[in-house]
């Protein structure tokens, strides 16, 4: 990767241990970051622009056997197809990574590689300590520094 790419992808969260994890990759392709995750694509964007992809289909079955799917956050290798359809070829591992256990009791990743997580919760009556201390507990759990944002002091008498 040039010094020039490495400069482009800063302001988006690259540091060298991600450039680390990207080079033992071993498939070719332009590192970019997923910023979106729909049902049948992704959004990446390259450090100038987001361009709409899709996850190579070994790709996408390995990672659902491995339970493992495209999150935001996820630092990839894509490439555009001689039809200029952008595909994902490789995911490096996650330096981070957010989960929680959906309904039936599968790991759903919520979000990867992130140093900070802003925990929102308004003193109105959603206030929810039990919730909060479960949202901490899973931040912390990934390694990942919490700042609670507390909102709505205004329109309400109770919030000591």
């Amino acid at each position: 990767m040039t010094p020039e790419h490495q400069d482009r992808l800063r302001p988006i969260g690259y540091t060298p241990l991600i450039g680390q994890g990207l080079a033992q990759l071993d498939t070719a392709g332009t590192a970019m970051r997923v910023t979106e995750v729909h049902r049948d694509s992704v959004v990446l964007h390259d450090g100038d622009h987001e361009s709409r992809g899709q996850a190579l289909p070994a790709l996408a079955r390995t990672a659902t056997l491995a339970g493992e799917s495209l999150a935001v956050g996820d630092w990839v290798l894509a490439r555009t197809d001689d039809y200029g359809a952008l595909w994902v070829t490789a995911r490096m591992a996650p330096v981070t990574q957010i989960a929680r256990r959906a309904s039936d009791g599968a790991r759903q990743c919520l979000v990867s590689n992130v140093d900070t997580a802003l925990l929102v919760m308004g003193l109105d009556g959603d206030f929810n300590l039990r919730r909060l201390e479960r949202y901490l507990a899973m931040v912390q759990g990934a390694g990942v520094w919490p700042v609670v944002v507390l909102t709505k002091r205004d329109i309400t008498d109770s919030a000591e």
